[in-house]
């Protein structure tokens, strides 16, 4: 997991992303990788929007595109 944050932030040295890691609240730092996963793939999705279906992240990334046009829609309709 070191190894995948440091790649993931900049090629920081493991020794540093460790340290990162007990200093910042359990858990942050995988939450932010998971955001760069999610926003490349709704991305993708906006350049090619054919292909939305090619990995779970980018039919997620659908998924909860879709139901914030529903919402949306629906404070619109309340309104």
């Amino acid at each position: 997991m070191l190894g995948r944050l440091s790649e993931e932030f900049g090629g920081a040295l493991p020794s540093v992303i460790w340290a990162e890691q007990q200093r910042l609240p359990a858990g942050l730092l995988e939450e932010i990788v998971e955001a760069r996963a999610f926003a490349a793939a709704w991305r993708a999705n906006a350049a090619d929007p054919e292909r939305w279906q090619t990995s779970a992240l980018r039919i997620l990334a659908k998924t909860i595109e879709h139901e914030l046009v529903l919402e949306s829609t629906d404070d619109d309709d309340a309104e």
